[in-house]
């Protein structure tokens, strides 16, 4: 007997019901975390040593009376990135708290790209190096990134394996839950609430300009436009997804379209590092050099992509024939690119 228009609406309700109730069963369950190998919950994390990039020493024993947070990073993966990013962003929220947050990795010989990530993110939190990965194999860890919580007396809380989409909420709720803000009750709470944001407007915005990146690094462009113009639909003041699509505009040599977005937030924050770039990039677009130049100058200073500001500089330069110039421009974009030193000084200039 086939379906009737109500049947077929309630088995929909149905589904749905089902899956929130889904949802929430697989949160309630994770709320222990993710595993290590060989470490389990409550049991004293191994002793450790770890050297950082500014030469500082991070030990068990530095750390003992305190809890902390290690994010152990992979070199080059955008989960990676992700994490050490929010956890930072968590880190000075609970600054004046007694919770210490690192991060280690064992890919030393991407020194240059930490350095760079670490600069163009913001990111203070100490790194610690793993050279040998013994932190990594007396863990037990299985995937990166992989983020351990630890109590005052040194025993393991919590981990997170890799890095979700709900992964600051989450490491935010177990630090609260490792400083006795949350009780267990309450850790169970405020994880299982999540539920009910997840799809709140602005997270559904979140996951449409995540599609664009995606989309736009494979070539395409149009989709990419069609998921940006989605997340506006979610969450129409969301300013980096309104300079994402005027960047995109760039991209499809569309200054015009790009030069509205970005004059319509800069009415709003005139110094706004981002849109400044962009509204540079955009009057190059359009051949407006002197302006384009005078802007893209001025973005130097503050500073928000010098790589891209220095190539816009070259190609302005070399459209007007200041071949010197746009070398000067060419290679100092290279450089920050390479995180590399430049030229070596002249022979003749040593004593």
């Amino acid at each position: 007997m086939p379906l009737t228009a109500g049947d077929q609406t309630m088995k929909r309700v149905l589904v749905t019901m089902l899956v929130g109730l889904l949802t929430s069963m697989v949160l309630v369950s994770q709320v222990r975390g993710d595993e290590l190998r060989n470490v389990k919950r409550g049991e004293k994390i191994p002793a450790f040593r770890l050297p950082t990039l500014s030469g500082q020493v991070f030990s068990n024993e530095s750390l003992e009376g305190k809890a902390y947070v290690l994010v152990y990073l992979s070199a080059e993966q955008k989960s990676s990135e992700l994490a050490a990013a929010e956890s930072q962003d968590i880190a000075r929220k609970y600054a004046d708290e007694p919770i210490r947050f690192i991060h280690a990795t064992a890919d030393i010989v991407h020194r240059a790209y930490f350095e760079k990530l670490r600069e163009d993110k913001g990111i203070e939190l100490p790194l610690g190096l793993d050279p040998a990965r013994d932190l990594y194999a007396s863990l037990g860890m299985i995937v990166f990134p992989t983020t351990i919580v630890v109590d005052r007396e040194g025993r393991l809380m919590h981990v997170i394996s890799t890095r979700g989409p709900d992964y600051a909420h989450e490491l935010e709720c177990y630090v609260k839950h490792a400083l006795g803000i949350l009780d267990d009750e309450g850790l169970t709470e405020a994880l299982t609430a999540r539920t009910s944001q997840e799809h709140s407007p602005q997270s559904l915005a979140s996951r449409h300009r995540a599609a664009a990146r995606l989309l736009r690094d494979k070539g395409l462009l149009d989709s990419a436009e069609a998921e940006l113009t989605a997340a506006l639909e979610y969450d129409p003041d969301n300013r980096d997804v309104k300079l994402d699509l005027a960047d995109l505009y760039l991209l499809k040599s569309d200054g015009q379209r790009a030069e509205e977005i970005v004059d319509a937030i800069l009415a709003e924050d005139p110094r706004h590092h981002r849109a400044r770039l962009l509204k540079g990039i955009a009057l190059f677009r359009m051949w407006k050099l002197d302006e384009a130049e005078r802007i893209l100058k001025e973005v130097l200073v503050l500073n928000p992509d010098p790589a891209r500001t220095h190539y816009y500089l070259g190609l302005l330069y070399e459209l007007r024939g200041q071949q010197d110039q746009a070398v000067e421009h060419y290679r100092e974009a290279l450089r920050r690119l390479l995180n590399e030193p430049g030229l070596p000084p002249s022979p003749e200039s040593e004593p």
